[in-house]
């Protein structure tokens, strides 16, 4: 019997392969896993987030369609009206009503979608978890779920910065991603925690990108002035996501500083972003891969079998930089 370290590698090597690594230790498992269940109704699946305007979403959404489509799964998706928790809850209960079979839900905020979790749970609804820190939430009202590292993402990008300047003095720009984001929260929390270990590097701003290009470039344009009135230079960015770095690579542009000059490391692995690394402009960003509907297609096939679904599944992280950018850009969204 496999002990839980050995299992939890199983996992990240299994999806690993699901998500494109090419890793080659997989011969053991079954093919059949990951293959449509026959039905005479449609398995209907429902799906809630409140995070819709930046392009990682779209895709994650996109991968849920062309994954459960094909096998003749029904994707049940409605766009958000608001994007508060509350909201969320509410429709989350609207998919209970719906008779949906499975849930799969980005949690905006633990403590307000509990109970709505449970109505789940006494509806017989099973409730796959994404992305988020589930903390707070029962682990009884969920029977999965799926996760990326966003602490460890943070502290690659202090390592890459570390691994461009060494000991000399580097001052960094912080763009937060959304204020109460729990990965902009986790990914801040990494990075702090690396760069405390660094005497030479200092953050000496902070500014919200939210996750926007346009708002992350007026924020860096924001950041580019205090700095020049504090007589103070900027040596490296770090942004919480692709679309915050590049909007702070556009400020550098506009301000007459030529890319590559300062230092731009983020997180999310974008079609955009590999190609200013390619340029040259860009230092660095960590993959946060968001195809993950062929996963739920695997949880949901699991249950369909009367099997216990993967309790955890951990999605491997992959740095992109000038080494190989250009290979990762074949296969980037």
């Amino acid at each position: 019997m496999l002990n839980r370290r050995s299992w939890c590698l199983f996992l990240v090597v299994f999806f690993s392969v699901l998500l494109g690594l090419k890793l080659q230790t997989m011969s053991h498992i079954d093919s059949t896993t990951s293959a449509a269940i026959p039905t005479q109704t449609p398995i209907r699946v429902g799906f809630s987030q409140i995070e819709t305007d930046n392009p990682w979403r779209t895709a994650q959404i996109n991968s849920f369609r062309e994954a459960l489509g094909p096998v003749g799964m029904e994707f049940v998706y409605h766009e958000p009206e608001e994007y508060t928790a509350s909201w969320q809850a509410q429709d989350i209960l609207s998919l209970i009503q719906e008779h949906v079979d499975y849930l799969v839900v980005v949690p905006a905020d633990a403590a307000q979608l509990t109970p709505s979790l449970k109505k789940a749970k006494e509806a017989g609804v099973p409730v796959i978890l994404i992305g988020q820190d589930t903390s707070l939430i029962d682990s009884s009202v969920y029977v999965s779920r799926i996760m990326t590292d966003y602490r460890k993402e943070g502290e690659i990008c202090a390592r890459m910065l570390k691994q461009k300047y060494g000991d000399q003095l580097c001052n960094i720009v912080e763009l937060f991603g959304s204020e109460n984001s729990p990965a902009a929260l986790a990914r801040s929390e990494g990075f702090h925690r690396e760069i405390e270990q660094y005497t030479n590097f200092h953050i000496i701003d902070t500014e919200h990108g939210d996750f926007n290009r346009v708002t992350a470039q007026k924020a860096m344009e924001n950041a580019l002035i205090q700095a020049s009135n504090k007589m103070q230079t900027i040596h490296a960015v770090f942004a919480h996501s692709d679309e915050d770095g590049l909007g702070a690579l556009q400020a550098i542009k506009v301000a007459g500083i030529s890319p590559g000059e300062l230092s731009i490391v983020s997180i999310n692995g974008i079609q955009d972003v590999c190609k200013a690394i390619i340029a040259g402009e860009y230092l660095g960003t960590v993959e946060s891969n968001p195809k993950w509907g062929q996963i739920v297609l695997i949880l949901i096939n699991q249950m369909e079998r009367d099997s216990r679904p993967f309790p955890v599944v951990i999605i491997p992280y992959r740095i992109v930089n000038a080494d190989n950018a250009a290979e990762y850009s074949r296969t980037a969204y």
